[in-house]
């Protein structure tokens, strides 16, 4: 095993694994002076033990204030929630650096070992997972110390219940990902796959949040059972407050099992196929993608289905897209999670009729606000193109008609996740039909201007050397978005109850045509917001 190998290797596949924030900003610094050498590894594997240390003194605070022994399940769920973020933040960077960078093709020349390859890409694999990591440290550092029976006692099992835990989830992960990869489904289908499994990624903290929502009210109760669902992790407090327990003892035997099951499965099974299965996957992606441009090229079938097509299989690679939809479309609800549930207990919803409609377009525009923004699809949807725009507009169609279908399609797209999200809403908490079919419409409306405005803005800031899509979402300033972003939160949510106050004091026939004033006053805007944009995208384009 040679240290220096891994190193470099190490320094390679940081790259793959790394926020794409982090290396523009790093690029910049580079050409702003390029005499001098820019350590993108060392710069940022310092600024991940920064970020490390400063969430371990945050966290370590709060934790010392908080009372574990009065709330044991505070613990178990907050722990089982990090847990979810660290397997859906390293569930991205395993399938980047593992499946999806292909460099494996060019490490056979070299004298590399297959394990020290392995051994570089899964340490450049911790590192995206530190942010949940380092705060599971912090709440297990101070659960044992403080609550355990003694110092001594209290350390050991703390460092066997770290191993144990992050040793078996990193196994699970490795191992299902490994069986599902070796299937032939998998090779023929990889981007769909790598999408789906992206999505479960990103989509199994927001259900927990939702979860942990339900068992909250009785967070304070010492005798309120455990849920099942976070009971493995709840054996670790048991571990810690009664380690000579019967509780206890069981519950380290039997993560001490699981973790031997899944050490054995991977020696047996998973590693002496590991890198060839990996190769394997790597090349059918590079000759599926080969393929893929090769048909498009030469279909000459209905415009709308080429369109269609084409598009799609755009959207089908890599796996940003995914991570682009579900963010976008669970943002709002994640902004106002804790009151979701207050506003189903109040059951104020089933009484928001058409006199009510005026406070209801504002929460519509607020949720097509946070749904529409900068890392929406539309915002890098002629981007995906990279250099065929060009190409593109040489073929023999009506491009003007391209760009218009194309809108729709990703519209369409960027929508219906949305959409499905916000009737389930809707019908959750009890909204009446002809409300629901109000916000639907204020929605879509709201949401075809926003769209517009950022397709221009991809095709004014059009990029076609990108290296994956999260080069494309952050070429904005996030940090100036994200502002901007409160900021209309904060002015929509301001102007809700402000209406809401206003109907309460008019007559209901007053207050309806407000309500379906500003409906065709949005309805207006829609119309010339996407001609004026279209026009202006065209515009854009002949200027290339």
């Amino acid at each position: 095993m040679r240290l220096k190998v891994i190193k470099k290797l190490v320094d390679i596949n940081i790259l793959y694994s790394s926020q794409e924030a982090n290396l523009a900003n790093l690029r910049k610094k580079q050409a702003k002076n390029p005499r001098k050498k820019v350590n993108v590894s060392a710069r940022v594997l310092s600024s991940y033990i920064f970020s490390s240390l400063l969430m371990l003194i945050i966290f370590s605070n709060l934790a010392i204030h908080f009372p574990f022994k009065e709330m044991p399940i505070y613990f178990s769920g907050m722990v089982s929630f990090l847990l979810l973020l660290v397997f859906s933040t390293s569930l991205t960077a395993f399938y980047n650096v593992f499946y999806e960078s292909k460099d494996l093709v060019s490490y056979r020349p070299y004298a590399f070992k297959e394990s020290e390859i392995i051994i570089a890409k899964g340490l450049s694999v911790l590192l995206p997972a530190l942010a949940g990591i380092i705060p599971i440290l912090a709440y297990f550092l101070v659960l044992y110390i403080r609550l355990a029976p003694s110092l001594w006692l209290g350390l050991p099992l703390m460092l066997l219940s770290l191993a144990l835990l992050f040793v078996s989830v990193a196994l699970v992960m490795v191992v299902a990902v490994h069986f599902l990869a070796q299937t032939a489904l998998f090779r023929k289908y990889q981007s769909i796959f790598a999408n789906v499994m992206i999505g479960i990624g990103v989509l199994i903290p927001l259900l927990f949040v939702f979860f942990t929502q339900s068992i909250s009210r009785g967070i304070g109760n010492q005798t309120k059972e455990i849920p099942p669902l976070i009971y493995p992790i709840h054996l670790f407090y048991k571990i810690a407050m009664e380690p000579f327990s019967t509780e206890a003892i069981l519950g380290l035997l039997a993560w001490i099992a699981l973790t031997v099951f899944l050490l054995y499965m991977t020696k047996k099974k998973v590693l002496p196929r590991f890198y060839e299965v990996i190769l394997l996957n790597s090349e059918e992606k590079v000759k599926k993608e080969r393929r893929s441009k090769e048909r498009i090229s030469t279909t000459k079938k209905g415009f709308f289905r080429m369109v269609l097509r084409y598009n799609l299989s755009l959207l089908g690679q890599g796996t940003g897209v995914i991570t682009v939809l579900f963010t976008s479309a669970f943002l709002p609800y994640l902004m106002m999670i804790g009151l979701i549930s207050k506003i189903r207990d109040s059951q104020i919803v089933p009484d928001i009729h058409p006199p009510y409609w005026l406070p209801l377009f504002f929460i519509g525009l607020f949720i097509a606000v946070v749904n529409n923004n900068i890392t929406s699809l539309p915002s890098i949807a002629l981007s995906l193109e990279r250099e065929n725009v060009d190409f593109l507009k040489s073929l023999p169609f009506d491009f003007a008609r391209y760009v218009k279908v194309k809108f729709w399609i990703i519209f369409a797209v960027q929508s219906f996740l949305p959409v499905l999200i916000l009737l389930g809403l809707s019908l959750y908490l009890g909204l009446p039909i002809l409300s629901m079919i109000y916000l639907l419409v204020v929605w879509t409306l709201a949401s075809v201007i926003l769209s517009c405005h950022h397709y221009f803005k991809d095709v004014k800031n059009l990029s076609t050397n990108w290296s994956n899509i999260t080069d494309l979402v952050n070429r904005s300033n996030r940090i100036v978005a994200i502002v901007l972003l409160l900021i209309y939160s904060v002015i929509l949510m301001i102007l809700v109850i402000a209406s809401l106050f206003l109907v309460q004091s008019l007559s209901a026939l007053i207050a309806i045509s407000l309500g379906v004033g500003v409906l065709i006053l949005l309805l207006a805007l829609a119309i010339f917001g996407y001609h004026y944009y279209l026009s202006r995208i065209l515009a854009e384009i002949e200027k290339r």
